[in-house]
C-alpha cells in the first residue's frame, strides 16, 4: 500500500535516565484512509518514530512509499505499531500543484 511521506526529521537526545535516543520522526498521509464526517475532511497527517537504520530508506522526500509496518509488545502486552522499513515507489513534486 502506498503512503505519501511528507517529512523525515532525525532526532538525537539524552533521555532522563542517561540513555542516548536517536531515530527519526516520519510524517505521512494514508491516501486510502477514510475520513469520518465528525473528524472533518481531507487527509490528516500521521507521525511515527522510526529507528535510525530505517530513516536511511527515505531517499526522496516527499515521495510515495511502500511502508513496512511491524508490531512490538507494548505496556500490558498491547501491540504497538512500529515502522520496520520503506521502499520508494516514486518521488512527488509538491511545488507544481
Amino acid at each position: 500500500m502506498s503512503y505519501l511521506v511528507l517529512s523525515v526529521r532525525p532526532y538525537s537526545f539524552e533521555a532522563d535516565d542517561g540513555r542516548n535516543l536517536s531515530g527519526a520522526s516520519v510524517t505521512y498521509v494514508d491516501l486510502e484512509a477514510e475520513t469520518r464526517p465528525e473528524d472533518g475532511s481531507g487527509y490528516a497527517p500521521l507521525t511515527i518514530s522510526a529507528p535510525t537504520r530505517v530513516a536511511s530508506d527515505f531517499s526522496k522526500v516527499p515521495g510515495l512509499y511502500d511502508l513496512h509496518f511491524t508490531q512490538r509488545r507494548g505496556k500490558g502486552g498491547r501491540p504497538v505499531l512500529a515502522l520496520g522499513g520503506a521502499t520508494l515507489e516514486r518521488p512527488v513534486d509538491l511545488t507544481n500543484l
